[in-house]
């Protein structure tokens, strides 16, 4: 196939019979550029199909205006739902996204940072619960960063969470429901900040208000470690099992109907995100609905602070998230 020609700033110019300087500052959103020249240029924009050379806009100008999105995995539904409303409210605050995925380890979450400082973004977002605290370091030398939804802080960067105090509601709803004998899931990574400070929390208000707690380390939603898992919490007669995401929740649902094993009458499952299909009532999951809308916005709005020079600090903001009681979580008072 052959492909046509690039077309450039001055074949819109030639097209629009203006200067290569007036393209450039109608395509920049100069304001010192009449309405009818803007109409000309655009149109000739549109009809040529001229594509903006984001990387050579960024080095002509002292400043770029491109958001960098680093994502640990798109096709997870937490991680996906964020991922569409980062770029809704950035397209909304009139910057361009570049978007890269970098996985659980640390190797590819540096590279996939490498590739986007290297396409001259002004910041970065990271959304992911795994990533690399060096990785953090490594961009912030060079570009402001917000982590969003991780669960470790460092000094210089700014982050959005969900507030703590839900994740230790979510248990205390365990314990008022009845449920003296309670297994957590953990995460066998190391680079699981999210999960094991989720993990912690639960465990901190389960044993503070007198439980016995079962710990299940699990691999990653592998299905074989979570079979295991489960076999040796109903070996110790659990009557709920807390997941750290809904996703290890349907796993633990479906092992345990696998095993003729009734959900809630003969073990509860609670789990947490409340985002996308494994948020329909169909499924009736209990959990907590983290707002995404919510956390994307601030985290875009923090990036966009840093952009027009209002903040130079870090911060640190937290949203509240919604308890969802579903049906997989019984009461044994009644």
């Amino acid at each position: 196939m052959r492909h046509k020609h690039r077309v450039s700033m001055v074949d819109i110019a030639k097209a629009s019979g203006v200067s290569a300087a007036t393209v450039s500052r109608v395509l920049s959103n100069q304001d010192n550029v009449s309405d009818e020249v803007k109409e000309l240029v655009l149109s000739s924009v549109e009809r040529l199909g001229y594509v903006r050379n984001l990387g050579a806009a960024t080095l002509a100008a002292s400043k770029s205006n491109t958001v960098g999105l680093l994502v640990r995995d798109m096709s997870n539904q937490f991680y996906g739902a964020v991922a569409s409303k980062v770029q809704e409210k950035t397209d909304k605050a009139g910057y361009d996204l570049l978007m890269a995925t970098g996985g659980d380890s640390e190797g590819s979450q540096m590279r996939a940072a490498r590739n986007l400082l290297g396409h001259g973004i002004g910041g970065m977002i990271i959304v992911s619960g795994r990533i690399s605290p060096d990785v953090m370091s490594y961009v912030a030398r060079f570009v402001p960063i917000v982590v969003l939804a991780a669960g470790i802080d460092i000094p210089s960067v700014s982050s959005v969470r969900i507030d703590p105090k839900c994740e230790a509601d979510l248990a205390s709803r365990v314990v008022d429901m009845g449920h003296k004998c309670v297994a957590v899931t953990a995460s066998s990574d190391p680079l699981a900040s999210t999960l094991h400070s989720r993990t912690s929390i639960f465990l901190t208000e389960l044993i503070i208000r007198g439980v016995k707690t079962v710990i299940m380390p699990i691999e990653d939603n592998d299905l074989c470690s979570i079979q295991k898992q489960v076999d040796l919490a109903l070996s110790e007669h659990v009557t709920a099992i807390m997941a750290g995401s809904d996703t290890i929740a349907l796993s633990i649902l479906e092992c345990l109907h696998s095993k003729g094993i009734s959900c809630p009458k003969d073990v509860s499952v609670t789990g947490f995100d409340g985002v996308g299909c494994l948020a329909t009532s169909l499924l009736g999951l209990t959990t907590v609905k983290q707002p995404v809308d919510l956390l994307a916005k601030n985290a875009v709005d923090v990036m966009e602070k840093y952009f027009n020079d209002k903040q130079t600090g870090i911060s640190r903001i937290i949203v509240k998230g919604d308890f969802i009681h579903g049906s997989t979580l019984s009461d044994l008072n009644k």
